[in-house]
Parts: C-alpha cells; structure tokens; sequence
C-alpha cells in the first residue's frame, strides 16, 4: 500500500530541518513539553519567522494542556535551552538550534498535568496552586548572553506604591486650651466647655478656640468677665458663643431697678430752720 501522501492535495505543510526532527527525536522531554516544542516550532518555522509571540492560552486550545501546565513547560524548555526567548518576560519565543540542547534533564523534572486529557476537562488531578510558573526558567536568547538567573530577578514584581494615608490633626483639648487662655477662664470652665462641645458633636480646634477668646475680649469691654461669660454660654446649652448673645442674656436676666417715690426725705427736713424757738420750747415765725 503506497502510504506516501503527494504535498499538492494536502493542507499545507511544515517544512522542518532533518537536524531538528533527528534532535527531537533524541531529546528526552516528557509528552507535554515535547508538544509544546512542537507546536513552537509549527508557530515559527511554520510561518517562516524565527520567533514568534506565543501565549500560554494558545498551547492550551491546540494541545489539550492547561494553560498553567503549558507555562510550566515553556520554562522547563527555556531552562533546558529548546527554547529561547527575546526580550523579558513576555518576549517572543523560537526553537533553538539542537546543538544548544541540553538532552538530558540531570533532575527529571516533568509538569504536573492538571487535567487529565481524556475526561473532558471535568477531573483535576493536581491543585491549581501548585500549577506556578518555575522559578528557574532562564531568559534564553541568541542574542544575548545566556542568563542563569531566576524568573523573579529578571522580571521582578513591581511594588505597588501605597496610598499616602492623610495626615491627622493633632488633637486640641484641655492642654491647649490652657496654653491659650489669655483671660484665665477656670480650668473646671474649660472642661465643663469641652464636654458640652464633645455632647454636641462639635469639633474643638484651634480656629474655634481663638474665637471664643476674640469675644471673650468683647465681653471683658463690656465689663463682663471671661468665667461669667463662658458660664452663661453653658447654662444656655450654646454650642457657639457670641459677646453680643452673653451681653443680651445677663440684660435681660438682671433685675429691674425700683422706682424711687418722690415723697421720701421727711426725716431728713430740719423744720426749725428760719423759726424762733420760744421760751416754751415751741418755735414761732
């Protein structure tokens, strides 16, 4: 039976080096990884071009690998120089020339498959988290020197920066209000003050403070004084304070001065002045 296909009713085909066929041939690589080279080198010398832009995710669809055992092969193969790649992490990958193979893997190392190929994708045989890329896949390229250095030093994590948290306000309490009391308002005023603020939900800053200091001066001009003043503003339950609130309040509270009647001072007449006293002792004009 003649089993030679003539090339004209085919598909198309993949012309291949004898040298490479022969190499792969030799090479001991496990089945995953030996597809993967395969598929590499239908992607670029298929296509003509020495090196090609390959995603993991495309292994998987055309070779029924998952794509984290895929990657793990392409850096099995980059370690043992089947591969190269250009560039970082993500550079394009193409077959190396066999004579820079290294055929024997010392540490027999093989991917773990994570889905058994013949079980529609439906039994996971090993964890997703132990499928991660090696740790020593080398960055294997023509055109530079070979680079025996891991994965994280050539394509190290980038740190993301931390939002700078914003600054919080130094808290303003009763050491404050004693540093600035240029009217000596009793300490027990000021606490008293804070705890009605704090009851209040109202903030207590050095903004407020130099403002209930500006009116308490507006009140010491008014003869009243700063612990009067900052009593009234409590007993009234204020949250803010205003001289102009104080001066109303202590106005309307005062009491009412009495009205002098105008018939007062007889005690206090001399009725002898201008008469002659007699021998009587009565007194005559």
């Amino acid at each position: 039976m003649n089993n030679v296909i003539p090339l004209k009713i085919t598909g198309g085909f993949t012309r291949m080096e004898n040298k490479l066929i022969e190499a792969l041939m030799v090479v001991d690589l496990p089945g995953r990884e030996l597809k993967v080279a395969l598929y590499v080198a239908r992607a670029t010398i298929g296509f003509h071009v020495p090196e090609a832009r390959i995603q993991a995710t495309e292994i998987s669809k055309a070779t029924n690998i998952h794509p984290d055992v895929a990657s793990k092969a392409i850096s099995h193969l980059l370690k043992r120089r089947v591969l190269y790649r250009v560039g970082g992490a993500r550079g394009d990958i193409g077959i190396s020339d066999p004579s820079e193979w290294i055929f024997y893997d010392i540490k027999n190392e093989c991917p773990n498959q994570t889905i058994s190929s013949d079980s529609d994708h439906s039994a996971r045989v090993v964890s997703i988290a132990r499928q991660t890329k090696s740790d020593d896949s080398l960055l294997y390229t023509k055109k530079e020197p070979l680079l025996t250095l891991s994965s994280k030093e050539i394509n190290p994590p980038q740190e993301q920066p931390k939002p700078a948290k914003p600054d919080r306000k130094a808290a303003f309490g009763m050491a404050q209000l004693l540093a600035d009391n240029p009217h000596n308002v009793p300490e027990q005023l000021l606490a008293d003050w804070l705890t009605q603020r704090k009851a209040k939900r109202a903030a207590v800053t050095a903004t407020v403070w130099s403002t209930v200091n500006t009116e308490l001066a507006k009140c010491a001009e008014a003869g009243i004084t700063a612990a009067d003043a900052i009593t009234e503003a409590l007993n009234s339950g204020w949250q803010g304070f205003k001289a102009s609130w104080v001066i109303k309040r202590l106005a309307e509270s005062a009491p009412a001065p009495v009205a002098q009647s105008r018939h007062t001072g007889f005690d206090e007449r001399d009725y002898t002045a201008g008469l002659i006293q007699r021998e009587d002792g009565s007194y005559a004009i």
